[in-house]
């Protein structure tokens, strides 16, 4: 029988997860809604609630988020990638393999994302100069960054929050401890993508054309009937658009009146406002043949179109952006940025209203219109991620060299155990700040504050898993489960369960929950709790079969032109065989 307590909890953590995986709320907002039900219901008290929010794994973290913008701000990454493509000498199977190892080798010492967010351009300039589709590179650039993040304690905040757990319950792991498999780990994930670029990857993204500039990709956008257009006075029917441009109508606005049904039998006027949704190239067809204006022609003045410093740019909304949640309209784009917004585009999702009145959410991607001066200007700005402007110089800001340098120092006092982890990244973030590399208000915006409230929120998990004794009431059947699999049986079903949960969980929060039960499961059956330790830092970070199991993933998606299943097809292999092989080695390198 199972007490109230105990119902409870479970309850909170299947709707928990449900609202992570629907996505009912933003992932911070789900995490805080937890610890606030957690509170209400006594299985925490009010020290545990607040409790993350102190934790060393958490102030890491967000020193890590400080350190490297301070390292990325160089523009070193870049630098040294493209010195390492062009070390391929033409070699396209080797210009590739370089660049990701490049990737494989910053993503261990700093936040994957930010090295996904700075080579994402670089990715694209290495597809047009390997004349390969986009598509043939964006995943590789995540499943590189995804699986180099594995082979030190700083690489993932879900290897942080792990060791963090581990440390409070009297176990120690080195900075490169991981790297005896996770090197292993990098070799088979790169020796994989070789072949299934070549074999398994799509070509969602062409090589030539209109996109030679910025990928193509499906846009929503509005174009205005003009009164030259010869589609005045034809009912939309019989003008079969669909097939002549690929072009889909998802509303008409005329005169502020919204027609969303029985479209194919309106007859169209001039001054009418199509709501569209078309490739870009399709697009520029369409405009000039039917003589429809597109929303610069009406909001530009003709100065500004007739100007040859004016492109077209693809914008990524960054994960640590403050304007997501905030309309154009709200933000007032055109006046703060000086640039217009001529499209949007969202993963796995057609918009049905007016672009002007979207709501951005991250990772949405923009197809942005202004002079070369203005677009310039975005790229410094932490708000966007510019997915077509590529800039290989060494940034020489003030302490430049401090700057390139001070990561490796922090891996160099936390290897010799001179200080903890978060001691040295701490002390590195401070001096940062206190030299004006990152100033104070640079430093706050580097930090993902979502990942920050997410893990600070989750982590009194723990605390009510041990207020209910869960490990106790699974004891039975762990040791079930020993019994008919063995103790490497069991080594294998947390393993792949742990990456099952991360594909669709959020991977801190299934480190948050499986590494206490991972603990005292060895504990129940008297085994060395460090391989159970890396069973879980290991399969936690793995995920590479969907586009939401880790942000990478999603940030690759609109780039690479992809498809949900594309995912599956290409991820669900290597999360078998990485898992295959974490299974096998994990016992043999640390020992049972």
């Amino acid at each position: 029988m199972y007490d109230t307590q105990t119902i409870i909890f479970f309850l909170i953590l299947i709707i928990s997860i449900l609202a992570f995986i629907r996505e009912w709320f933003p992932i911070e907002v789900t995490s805080l809604l937890v610890l606030a039900v957690l509170l209400i219901t006594g299985l925490v008290d009010a020290h545990q609630a607040i409790s993350g929010f102190s934790n060393k794994a958490v102030i890491t973290i967000a020193a890590m988020f400080i350190l490297s913008h301070a390292f990325t701000k160089t523009g070193f990454i870049r630098v040294f990638t493209v010195w390492l493509e062009n070390s391929g000498q033409g070699r396209n199977w080797l210009v590739s393999t370089l660049f990701l190892v490049s990737v494989s080798i910053f993503s261990a010492f700093i936040n994957n994302t930010a090295t996904v967010a700075i080579l994402i351009p670089v990715a694209i300039d290495l597809s047009h100069r390997l004349k390969i589709s986009a598509s043939k590179i964006m995943m590789p650039l995540s499943f590189a960054a995804i699986v180099g993040g594995t082979c030190t304690v700083i690489g993932t905040s879900t290897n942080l929050i792990v060791n963090d757990i581990a440390y409070e319950a009297g176990y120690q792991i080195g900075v490169f401890e991981l790297s005896k498999l996770g090197i292993i780990l990098v070799v088979a994930t790169l020796a994989y993508i070789l072949v299934a670029q070549k074999w398994i990857l799509p070509s969602r993204v062409p090589v030539k054309g209109l996109t030679k500039k910025y990928h193509m990709g499906t846009y929503l956008t509005e174009v205005v009937i003009s009164p030259e257009s010869p589609l005045n006075g034809k009912k939309f029917i019989d003008l079969n658009l669909g097939s002549k441009y690929d072009l889909t109508v998802l509303e008409i606005i005329r005169h502020g009146n919204h027609i969303t049904t029985n479209i194919r039998n309106i007859i169209l006027r001039p001054d009418d406002i199509l709501l569209v949704q078309c490739s870009v190239d399709k697009l520029q067809t369409f405009r000039a043949e039917q003589k429809v204006l597109l929303l610069t022609d009406v909001k530009l003045d003709d100065n500004e179109l007739a100007d040859n410093e004016n492109i077209l740019v693809e914008a990524m909304v960054s994960p640590n952006s403050s304007l997501a949640g905030l309309s154009l309209m709200e933000i007032d784009f055109r006046r703060r940025y000086g640039v217009f917004v001529l499209a949007l585009r969202r993963y796995r999702e057609i918009v049905r209203s007016k672009v002007a009145h979207v709501h951005l959410r991250h990772f949405d991607t923009l197809l942005i219109f202004g002079s070369r001066t203005r677009v310039a200007a975005l790229n410094s700005d932490p708000n966007f991620i510019m997915l077509d402007e590529l800039d290989t110089t060494l940034h020489k800001i003030k302490y430049w060299w401090l700057a390139v340098a001070i990561i490796p120092l922090v891996i160099t006092v936390a290897a010799l155990n001179l200080m903890s982890i978060m001691e040295a990244s701490l002390l590195g973030a401070i001096l940062v700040m206190a030299t004006g590399i990152v100033p104070p208000q640079e430093a706050y915006k580097a930090i993902n504050w979502t990942v920050i409230f997410l893990i600070a929120a989750l982590i009194p998990l723990g605390d009510a898993m041990e207020t209910i004794h869960l490990s106790d009431k699974i004891s039975g059947l762990i040791i079930s489960a020993s019994g008919s699999f063995g103790d490497i049986g069991l080594i294998a079903i947390i393993f792949f369960i742990t990456m099952m949960m991360t594909s669709f969980l959020s991977h801190s929060a299934t480190a948050i929950i499986m590494t206490p039960l991972a603990i005292k499961s060895a504990g129940i059956l008297g085994l060395d709790p460090i391989p159970f330790i890396m069973t879980i830092m290991f399969a936690a970070s793995l995920s590479f079969m969907t586009p939401n199991g880790y942000q990478t993933n999603t940030m690759v998606y609109n780039p690479g032109g992809y498809r949900y299943l594309d995912f599956i097809r290409v991820g669900l292999p290597l999360n078998i065989i990485l898992g295959i092989i974490g299974v096998v080695l994990i016992p043999i390198i640390w020992p049972l």
